[in-house]
């Protein structure tokens, strides 16, 4: 199943998993986003450095600086860049924290097509209805 993004936008997807990175590359490429993934937050931290995103999505458990220290950066710098939290091992400590740091969607892992397009959709209209 197809599904089309609403609004178009820049997306950078920070997973150190390579089938997820991939799923979300081809899912949300596929839904009319441009897409940038890499591995680890830091990387993160450059790409947003160095270019302007729409979206982060982030998962909770990277290796070294994992997405809540990531979001805690993010905040400083960009923020009113929007955030979708992606987990494997959600719990209701990290799920409050993401929301503090005002991430839009806390999504678990697996998750569907449908879902995380929705997710990222959603996301960015908020994002550009608060400009």
């Amino acid at each position: 199943m197809q599904t089309r993004a609403q609004l178009p936008g820049r997306v950078l997807v920070a997973d150190d998993e390579a089938s997820v990175r991939d799923l979300l590359l081809r899912v949300l490429a596929n839904a009319g986003h441009e897409v940038v993934a890499v591995e680890t937050a830091e990387a993160a931290l450059l790409k947003l450095a160095r270019e302007r995103f729409d979206i982060l999505v982030v998962d909770k458990n990277l290796p070294g600086m994992d997405g809540l220290d990531l979001m805690r950066l993010v905040r400083s710098h960009h923020p009113h860049l929007r955030a979708i939290m992606i987990t494997a091992y959600p719990t209701p400590a990290s799920e409050r924290l993401a929301q503090d740091l005002g991430v839009h969607s806390y999504v678990t892992k697996p998750f569907g097509i449908v879902t995380i397009v929705a997710a990222v959709d959603g996301a960015i209209r908020a994002g550009r209805a608060g400009r």
